[in-house]
């Protein structure tokens, strides 16, 4: 598609190529508003005790990609390790297009039809699929799923617990560095995703609310709401962003909310003036390496981002835990990490980009 080509030739044009580094084989640990959280291959509360071999599915939206390349990579080694120490077997897989909510159910009622002991799922539709969950899951069919990355719309006894970012606070982080690169004053706007998911929503509310409170100058273009890019196409996303570089001349931010719409911004910022561009700022949301040559090359000021590889890996653990004793946390954090140009060089910046491969 020429579109996408087009796209996609503008971010690496920014980006400048680059050589892919190696894969480190250990996982290491990160670190969250300072407080270091480890989490090594092997590594659980219960771990130690053994499991027994249980069968996990895991189901997610997308296993390709930066993002979520990264967090298949996490759930396979996982479950690599399980089926070595324990014979834990299982499976991740995702619909080819990441926004077939209907494949994505079918994926699931395969897993229950399999008989698995555990879903690990995440969602690519919060109300489709949790209207699904509601109706499908039974006394006779009940499955534990523990939910990742996203929340679900539903009340369903088969969810047993959220494993994800604090995305209302990764929002306020992302409105940090806006202030911080912006000195608290010019126009700016948050790409957000789309308002029926709360940890989708979140993560523009959190940067428009710190803003208002710690930088009142600066003013959100949009009005009270985020603009929601996965409410229009492609073109108009761009469009949309093209058409406030032109119409708001002076300092200008765009807060994004995911890797593939920073990815939009520094496509659309690269087709203006160097004159131009120098007035305008991107904040990215998650990470990879990606974002780590974008932030290098000077195309983006920073990133907030989740840990996907974490998130994919401790899961799966989490999941056995609940299996071997009924009980798991409601809600548990996955961990996030501020980076800029000026932090590449510390530790937990350092750790954080090692956990998932990209040094």
């Amino acid at each position: 598609m020429k579109k996408m080509f087009a796209l996609v030739l503008a971010v690496l044009m920014v980006m400048m190529m680059f050589v892919a580094c190696s894969k480190e084989a250990e996982q290491s640990s990160v670190e969250e508003n300072g407080s270091s959280v480890v989490s090594q291959p092997g590594e659980s509360s219960l771990a130690t005790e053994g499991y027994d071999a249980y069968n996990i599915a895991a189901i997610y939206g997308s296993i390709t990609g930066d993002y979520w390349g990264i967090v298949y990579n996490g759930c396979m080694a996982a479950l690599d390790e399980l089926k070595t120490a324990y014979g834990v077997d299982g499976y991740c897989m995702a619909p080819a297009n990441s926004n077939d909510y209907t494949l994505q159910m079918d994926l699931i009622e395969t897993a229950v039809l399999k008989k698995v002991d555990g879903i690990v799922l995440s969602v690519n539709n919060a109300d489709s699929i949790g209207s699904f969950i509601t109706d499908f899951f039974n006394e006779d069919n009940m499955t534990p799923i523990l939910l990742i990355d996203k929340s679900c719309n539903t009340d369903s006894k088969a969810i047993i617990g959220q494993e994800m970012s604090m995305t209302y606070e990764m929002g306020k982080d992302c409105g940090k560095l806006a202030a911080e690169a912006m000195g608290n004053t010019g126009n700016y706007v948050t790409l957000g995703i789309s308002p029926e998911n709360q940890n989708w929503a979140e993560r523009s509310t959190g940067a428009i609310d710190y803003l208002k409170e710690n930088a009142p100058e600066m003013v959100h273009l949009p009005g009270e709401e985020p603009y929601w890019m996965a409410q229009v196409t492609e073109d108009q996303q761009l469009a949309y962003i093209q058409d406030v570089i032109t119409s708001n001349p002076g300092p200008l931010c765009f807060i994004t909310s995911t890797e593939g719409y920073t990815n939009i911004a520094v496509a659309a910022v690269s087709e203006i003036s160097a004159e131009r561009q120098a007035e305008i700022t991107i904040i990215g949301f998650d990470f990879s390496k990606t974002g780590y040559n974008l932030i290098q090359n000077d195309a983006i000021y920073g990133a907030v981002g989740q840990n996907p590889y974490l998130m994919g890996h401790d899961s799966i653990y989490h999941m056995c835990d609940y299996l071997k004793t009924g009980e798991i946390a409601e809600f548990t954090a996955v961990p996030y990490t501020v980076v800029t140009k000026d932090n590449l060089d510390d530790e937990n910046v350092v750790e954080y980009l090692k956990t998932m491969n990209i040094i």
